[in-house]
């Protein structure tokens, strides 16, 4: 039986951002993933936003910027949106995850692969032993997704409300603007969240995520998408999809030295399933706090309830797309409307929503020109 300070069970965003920041602290951490490979079998369309690029520093080959957000109502029509010193960043998700990893393991992380973890239990000193990877540790972290079975296990919180998502990543797709993130608004076909196209590293991602108990129809988003671009050379190089925590945080998200991050802890937007950034701000600061709680007895989450979001204007706008979200022709006049547009504005470039002043600058004074 081997011995660590920290456990992080989930080799993705907010674990491997945690594994570094603890390792760094002088924490011996081990992180444990059921991939072979932390490239594989990718969830996320990956998309960064500006707060979360700049958070990490990472090599240029991995991204590209992507400025302006292209809004489109159900009959095809759109609006530019940009924001002034404002980049989304699409990312060569699976080589970004490898990377991340690379960051962890220089900082003094060790990696467990292909663990799956369906099992806890605590030794008289009260840390815990995880008897699949035949390892005790001092601390125990849930990393490990939208159903974290270390929420379970621990009788924490655990994520009712979700989105599902699928994606495809594509070649040889003509006719897309380079410089737009693609958004489109369809009741019809995205019920309670949108479709997109990302001109990504090297391929197009299309994608579309509707509220569960509902099932995205990618194959019928494709086809309307050819109205605007030519697929005739396209060809599907990579599918993936998942579940997409959409409820806020879950009730009970820690215990004695125990706690849950990132999509397990329901750190993801309600309104725009953004969970990336949260996920690498809580784990960069999360690893120094564990280390303190393990040698002053000062609790980790008292400080990570400082700088969690709460989403509790978003999940009130959640609970009106899933009840009150417009029919198509609503929306094909809303997509004009400048009032929508400047709304717009807010929701996709200003990460604190109204509690921005760029936020407020926006509504009042509308959209710059692209």
């Amino acid at each position: 039986m081997q011995h660590c300070d920290l456990a992080i069970v989930g080799g993705g965003y907010a674990g491997l951002a945690c594994a570094r920041s603890a390792a760094i602290a002088g924490l011996n951490v081990r992180v444990l993933d059921r991939k072979r490979d932390l490239g594989e079998r990718i969830r996320t369309t990956g998309l960064l936003v500006k707060e979360a690029a700049e958070l990490m520093h990472q090599p240029s080959h991995l991204v590209r910027p992507i400025p302006n957000v292209k809004l489109y109502g159900p009959d095809l029509k759109s609006v530019s949106l940009h924001s002034p010193n404002y980049n989304f960043w699409a990312v060569n998700t699976p080589d970004y995850m490898r990377w991340l990893g690379r960051r962890a393991e220089d900082a003094g992380a060790t990696f467990q692969y292909q663990s799956n973890i369906s099992q806890l239990q605590t030794d008289k000193k009260q840390r815990w032993i995880l008897p699949e990877a035949e390892l005790h540790s001092e601390f125990l972290v849930g990393a490990d997704g939208a159903r974290s079975n270390i929420a379970r296990l621990l009788q924490l919180g655990q994520n009712r409300d979700f989105l599902i998502g699928a994606e495809v990543e594509m070649t040889g797709v003509i006719g897309f603007d380079s410089e737009s993130l693609h958004v489109f608004l369809d009741k019809e076909l995205a019920p309670g969240y949108i479709g997109w196209v990302v001109p990504g590293v090297g391929v197009t991602q299309i994608g579309l995520a509707v509220r569960k108990p509902r099932k995205p129809n990618l194959d019928k988003f494709l086809h309307k998408l050819r109205g605007l671009a030519d697929f005739s050379n396209a060809k599907i190089v990579e599918r993936r999809g998942g579940l997409i925590p959409c409820g806020g945080i879950v009730p009970k998200w820690h215990r004695e030295r125990a706690l849950l991050l990132g999509d397990s802890a329901g750190c993801v937007s309600p309104l725009t399933a953004g969970g990336i950034q949260p996920a690498l701000e809580l784990g960069l600061q999360t690893g120094q706090w564990i280390k303190d709680e393990l040698n002053q007895g000062e609790p980790a989450h008292k400080k990570i309830e400082q700088i969690m979001p709460q989403f509790s204007q978003k999940i009130w706008l959640r609970r009106a797309m899933d009840h009150l979200q417009p029919e198509n022709w609503m929306m094909n006049l809303a997509i004009t409307n400048p009032l929508f547009q400047r709304v717009a504005q807010v929701v996709f470039y200003h990460n604190r929503g109204l509690k921005s002043t760029e936020a407020w600058r926006d509504l009042l004074l509308g959209c710059p020109e692209v």
